[in-house]
């Protein structure tokens, strides 16, 4: 008996013993760490995921809720993880302006290391050399292909398939995002691939396909970004964007072997292969970082560069024609300046840019409202630091709440409402500033690569369709708003995919 009594004593005091650890692993768990900032309570091990999965609002909802509750600076723990969210310009220029560097990390989730084959990109691989070659690399052939005279000629030659799409609509209601959408993936197609493609091309309809689907795959992540034991259980969701992944990486891996297998210097037909004479020149320059970067780190930069040339630029467009519906006014007088500057003859140019206030006006107020990118990019802290006097341990992952900055009544008046004549002077003119609280492209070191480039393509794009069509609301539905938010995209801000409009030609 007095054996099985010490034995018992051993197993107890070994099972109060783990008790203790799991009791401190859980509070360890839900601890904000010293002199961070504030934020609602977290929950052990699984933090505050459900707040967002649970909650009675968007996810983007609780988002901007936690910003009227905390102001300018709050955090939060997914699963184990901390996270700090950025709601006011100045912390925002704090970290991403003044303490550049610091804040230039990136976090290394789960998902987008699958999507990226480790990393091998530019918008989710951390700062560093290596980094800073590979995006001096895109930047050089974004630059070379968005010179005006090869920018605007390309908007000339994708025009006209749209155009006798949009001619023969009638008065039958359609779905714009992609039917207004394959006009970009067009002009992408062009630049990364020298490929171009008929309207409702069964091949450039399975590419948008798939990359619709890989969005939403992403969604609000994957189980295994807030959970490490995921990372090695297969779960559907896993499944899905795997499956998903294997033809839309293949494509971009057959492409680039054949840009390689034809490569003529003398020739430089499209983005791969400025990448490739680029690389070459370098590395016989011996430029440091040249023979480092592999084929999967080229194919990832024209995956970068497609990837942030097409979403975006898509989601603007389908607000742009939203909007201009759900704001007749506004949209009769973007056409009545663009008909008195440009006229019916000729193509609109970027040298109509600054000719335009008002026009140009409705595309800042298009790029607030609208906000595609409402919480861009996460950072990750690359030392231990401190923002707005608080302290952030290295590793920290920063994120910066867009729609705050675009809807803070403190820096907007009545930032509810649509209001093109905000970014006008009493001269109806553009100020020499816009408001620093405008920040669609992000800013810093992480500042959106293709930010010049989607600019000019949305600009060209955009007088295009006011001064040739007018959308407007389905018959009968006039009093319906078509500014539904679809809210199954988990952190995205974007309108419904089916919503419907119908347009008319003002030629």
């Amino acid at each position: 008996m007095e054996v099985n009594g010490d034995v018992y004593l051993n197993v107890t005091t070994l099972l109060v013993a783990v008790g203790a650890l799991v009791a401190y692993a859980l509070y360890r768990s839900a601890k904000r760490p010293a002199g961070f900032p504030p934020g609602p309570t977290a929950l052990p091990l699984v933090g505050n995921i459900p707040q967002f999965y649970f909650a009675k609002t968007t996810q983007q909802g609780v988002f901007n809720e936690l910003w009227q509750k905390y102001g300018a600076v709050y955090s939060l723990k997914f699963a184990s993880g901390d996270v700090v969210v950025l709601n006011t310009i100045d912390v925002v220029k704090e970290a991403l302006v003044k303490k550049a560097v610091v804040f230039a990390g990136r976090p290394e989730t789960y998902s987008l290391g699958l999507f990226t084959d480790g990393f091998k990109d530019i918008a989710f691989s951390t700062y560093g050399p290596q980094w800073r070659y590979q995006r001096k690399l895109g930047h050089t052939a974004i630059r070379h292909f968005a010179q005006k005279e090869r920018l605007e000629q390309l908007v000339s030659t994708v025009t006209p398939g749209i155009a006798k799409v949009l001619d023969e609509m009638g008065d039958k209601p359609f779905a714009p995002k992609w039917t207004i959408g394959q006009i970009v993936y067009n002009i992408l197609g062009t630049l990364c691939f020298a490929k171009t493609y008929k309207f409702n091309d069964p091949d450039l309809l399975n590419w948008i396909d798939i990359n619709t689907e890989i969005n939403k795959a992403f969604g609000s992540g994957l189980p295994g970004d807030f959970m490490t034991i995921f990372q090695y259980i297969p779960t559907p969701a896993d499944t899905k964007l795997k499956r998903l992944l294997k033809p839309f990486k293949q494509m971009f891996q057959e492409e680039f072997e054949r840009h390689r297998d034809t490569f003529d210097p003398e020739n430089i037909r499209d983005f791969f292969d400025s990448l490739l004479l680029t690389q070459k020149e370098n590395i016989e320059a011996g430029e440091e970082g040249a023979d480092r970067l592999t084929d999967t780190h080229l194919i990832h930069t024209v995956m970068d560069i497609f990837g942030a040339g097409t979403e975006t630029t898509i989601l603007t467009l389908h607000w742009s024609v939203l909007l201009m519906a759900e704001y007749p006014e506004i949209q009769k007088k973007v056409a009545m300046e663009i008909d008195e500057i440009i006229g019916h003859d000729r193509m609109p140019s970027l040298t109509d840019r600054g000719s335009l206030p008002f026009t140009e006006a409705t595309l800042l107020e298009i790029f607030r409202y609208g906000t595609v990118a409402p919480l861009g990019l996460p950072h990750s802290v690359m030392e231990d630091t401190t923002l707005g006097g608080y302290k952030l341990p290295k590793d920290t992952t920063v994120m910066i709440n867009h729609m705050a900055l675009h809807f803070n009544p403190a820096k907007w008046e009545e930032p509810e409402k649509f209001k093109p004549e905000r970014f006008l002077n009493d001269n109806g003119q553009l100020p020499a500033k816009l408001p620093e609280s405008l920040l669609p492209f992000s800013t810093g070191r992480r500042v959106c690569l293709g930010e010049d480039f989607a600019k000019k393509e949305v600009f060209l794009l955009f007088t295009w369709l006011f001064s040739r069509y007018t959308f407007y609301k389905v018959p009968g539905k006039e009093k319906e708003t078509v500014l539904k938010l679809n809210e199954e995209l988990g952190f995205a801000h974007q309108p419904l995919d089916d919503i419907e409009v119908c347009v008319k030609t003002l030629l």
